[in-house]
């Protein structure tokens, strides 16, 4: 047993190494020095490290058993632990690692053997580190804490710091991934000074150790992102991005970025500020097109770009529509890519006027519809409806052309569909298709639209935002400009429960925003519906001091809506108007903070509001009311530059033109007629024709009337735009008809070609006016003695008279009558002066 052979080794080495149990037993029993033994070359292993060596845990388990120390080292200083390291025997090392023998501590023994200046030495328990911490291995959690507790992360960094081959690092780089998502191990890294050293390592030329470490500041980014920028991450990226070609490197740079860029604006600004920073991305994905680098490229722009206007159009300026919409047409297949190209149109087009009017101009617009009406997964649709949203902007006339592209069909849809943000789009686009003179109000209704909004607002889900777009969606639903009721809509609101939900909205909202509006609402879904009004008086909670009392609520938002809810239910109802006075009325102090105030909004819905309450306002003269609420709104129509505040006032000027009769002549005494003809040049079709329903109402009045008809002789094209709007719920007089089929037997002038392109002519409306043109004209139209009117106008302040209420879709300014006071023309006059 003694004898050795031509290796050294004798007959106990033989068959340690071998795997021969029997022998290695019954050479023990025959000499116990056997066991420790070691071989007489320049190893000097004992059997134990040979067993080891051969990888045969039944062996190393046999010898272990006869007594075998298993502390045991060779002559190069190596143990269990070492040898299997060097021979990738990782299934042994976790015998080693659970066997827990104080005698072998495998972890530390595994850490200093990491820190060897030998490069196969080094890299071998690189790898050796990185199988133990594999996610998908059984033992990681364990391996993790025990890697961890045993200083393997500052380790980690001192080799991946030292001057080793860089090749040698990359095994160790990937040992720090495996357990980097732990919170202590990113806390230990940073502190450990890991930022400093790894950043310092994209200026390798090993793509693997590049790729490797923007690998780990990816993870570190989503937690340590300031420190990272402070580090000098950004630009040492930018520099990778230039040198390196390779999409493996590129997807984890381009994620880092992204990381950095989100969520915070100074690290926007400071990586869309880097010199060449998004033409050298925008070559990027020239060069590249495969589906993981465009995601990554596409979700680094969306973050980098996202509410950071400069960058926006940054991006823009390099061409960079160009890349995403190829991405979109060429990736027609890939998911990803889809998603993270239409989330970055999204942020590229969002609260930027300018990029929404380019990417429209480029087409994207287009590609985005198209691929929304072909996709049928819920993800895909609600990034694309957003996005097109985003491209929409806060332009109605644009918001209603993108909600027409969508379609009510497709819009009803997404209210049925699981995605938060579908439902937000849905109803806003449902908002601005029911408002406006052109409403869809019917086809809404028909294609069933109103049950799953309400139902949306009986969900347990906590969405502010959703229930108030609902709710307001609901209010356009019901009414229309100039207070035209929708009674088929408000029934189907109300048979859909929509009363009963509003009422709860109302009484027990979430907040007083949400309070208020359900009461606005409410008010809307009751006009001129008696059956509705009777069912909400009829309900317990309900009680016009809840609104009085948010007159004095902190926020002006609130306070201004109260006003329009209690205004809303007054419209044209003597018995609303002394019920609010009997609980307590408002005060005209209320509304002076709004009268007064720079924002037109505020102006605007408070000049409103105190014509319609002016007969229960106790602390101010009825005709003071009325003369400061009507100077307002037309002060508004001839000064205001924005599309939205004079297609509001118009729509205040029409509600308010078929109230009290001095009104219109108050309304027309100040010139309140031409400065509406001015609107019908607008390029908003929302003005254009709030506008014209306003003219139509003011028609009824003969000086109106007489006013119309000098303007349109004059202009003919103004008179199309008129038929355009004035067709279905808003006649224009009969006084008028008659007045312009005169004026076309008599002649009128020619309608230059460039402006009759602009008006959309229906079919059954000819370009040039034929004799017997009646547009606008009903058979059913009650006809209303103008001078009469003109004559009570004329009268004091104080002298009631009998007037016309609110007009429905179904007659035009029907005479039965509630009692009002006027405001005459001379106290308008009077107050202007």
């Amino acid at each position: 047993m003694l004898e050795l052979d031509e290796n050294a080794w004798g007959h106990m080495h033989q068959a340690a190494y071998r795997g021969f149990l029997k022998s290695l037993r019954r050479f023990v029993e025959e000499d116990s020095s056997a066991l420790e033994s070691e071989t007489n070359d320049d190893l000097r292993a004992t059997p134990f490290l040979l067993a080891v060596a051969s990888g045969s845990l039944e062996t190393v388990e046999c010898l272990l058993e006869l007594g075998a120390k298993i502390d045991a080292i060779n002559n190069h200083n190596h143990g269990a632990v070492e040898i299997c390291a060097l021979k990738g025997y990782t299934e042994l090392l976790i015998y080693f690692i659970n066997k827990d023998d104080e005698k072998l501590p495998v972890w530390k023994k595994l850490i200093q053997f990491l820190g060897s200046d030998l490069e196969e030495e080094a890299e071998a328990c690189g790898k050796s580190l990185q199988q133990l911490t594999e996610p998908s291995g059984s033992h990681y959690k364990t391996h993790h804490e025990q890697l961890f507790n045993n200083g393997g992360v500052p380790a980690i960094i001192k080799t991946v710091g030292s001057t080793i081959p860089e090749h040698v690092k990359g095994p160790t780089i990937m040992c720090l991934i495996n357990i980097l998502e732990s919170d202590d191990v990113q806390d230990q890294f940073v502190n450990s000074g890991g930022i400093q050293t790894f950043i310092k390592q994209l200026k390798s030329t090993n793509e693997t150790v590049v790729r490797l470490v923007a690998m780990v500041l990816e993870k570190l980014t989503a937690k340590y992102t300031d420190l990272v920028v402070k580090h000098q991450a950004v630009p040492v990226l930018h520099k990778v991005i230039q040198t390196i070609k390779t999409t493996e490197v590129l997807v984890p740079v381009l994620k880092t970025l992204s990381n950095i860029a989100k969520g915070n604006p100074a690290n926007q600004k400071s990586i869309g500020t880097t010199p060449g920073f998004f033409d050298h991305l925008v070559q990027l994905a020239r060069d590249n097109t495969d589906a993981p680098f465009l995601v990554g490229l596409t979700e680094a722009v969306d973050n980098i770009v996202r509410d950071e206007r400069n960058n926006q159009n940054a991006f823009i300026g390099v061409d960079g529509t160009e890349i995403l919409m190829e991405a979109l047409v060429r990736h027609v297949r890939s998911k990803d890519v889809q998603l993270s190209t239409v989330s970055a149109i999204h942020s590229l087009a969002e609260n930027n006027l300018a990029a929404q009017d380019h990417l429209s101009d480029q087409g994207v617009q287009k590609l985005l519809m198209n691929m929304l009406k072909k996709s049928r997964a819920d993800e895909l649709q609600e990034k694309t409806g957003m996005a097109l949203w985003a491209l929409a902007g806060d332009d109605v006339d644009k918001q209603r052309k993108m909600a027409e592209g969508i379609g009510v069909t497709n819009l009803i849809e997404f209210l049925n569909s699981q995605r938060e943000n579908l439902h937000y789009i849905s109803s806003e686009g449902l908002s601005v298709l029911s408002q406006g003179p052109l409403s869809q109000y019917d086809d809404i209704r028909k294609a069933n639209g109103i049950q799953p909004l309400i139902r949306l607002l009986n969900s347990d889900k906590d969405f502010d935002h959703i229930i108030l777009s609902v709710v307001r969606t609901l209010r356009y639903l019901s009414v229309g400009i100039g207070n035209v009721p929708f009674p088929e809509n408000q029934d189907a609101i109300d048979k859909c429960g929509g009363v009963t939900k509003l009422l709860q909205l109302m009484v027990n909202g979430k907040d007083e925003m949400i309070k208020v509006e359900a009461a606005l609402t409410l008010g809307h879904v009751a006009l001129g519906r008696d059956n509705i009004l009777n069912k909400i008086h009829a309900t317990s909670d309900f009680s016009y001091i809840r609104i009085l009392k948010m007159m004095y609520a902190k926020e002006d938002m609130v306070r201004l809506l109260a006003g329009s809810a209690l205004a809303t239910f007054a419209y044209n109802n003597i018995s609303q108007q002394k019920e609010i006075s009997e609980q307590g009325g408002v005060r005209f102090n209320c509304f002076v903070p709004f009268l007064r105030s720079t924002d037109e909004f505020y102006r605007c819905n408070a000049a409103f509001q105190v014509v319609i309450l002016s007969l229960i306002i106790p602390d101010e003269e009825q005709a003071t009311s009325s003369a400061v609420g009507i100077k307002l709104l037309v002060e508004l129509l001839q000064e205001s530059k924005s599309d939205h505040i004079l297609a509001l006032t118009a729509d205040c000027i029409a509600r308010l033109a078929h109230t009290r009769a001095g009104v219109p002549a108050a309304i027309i005494a100040i010139k309140g007629v031409d400065y509406l003809f001015d609107l019908l040049d607008s390029a908003s079709v929302l003005v254009e024709g709030c506008a014209s329903i306003a003219l139509s109402y003011l028609s009824y009045n003969h000086t109106g009337e007489r006013r119309l008809l000098y303007r349109c002789r004059s202009d003919p094209y103004l008179k199309k735009v008129l038929n355009k709007y004035t067709k279905k719920n808003h006649r224009l007089s009969e006084a008028f008809i008659e007045g312009w089929k005169h004026s076309k037997r008599v002649g009128l002038p020619p309608i230059p070609d460039d402006r009759i392109k602009r008006v959309e002519i229906n079919d059954d409306i000819p370009l040039a006016d034929s004799p017997n043109d009646t547009s606008g004209v009903d058979s059913s139209t009650t006809h209303i003695d103008e001078a009469t009117l003109t004559d009570r106008s004329a009268r004091s302040s104080r002298t009631a008279y009998r007037s016309s209420t609110f007009h429905d879709s179904q007659s035009s300014l029907p005479t039965t009558s509630r009692t009002h006071s006027s405001v005459s023309q001379q106290d308008m006059v009077a107050q202007e002066s």
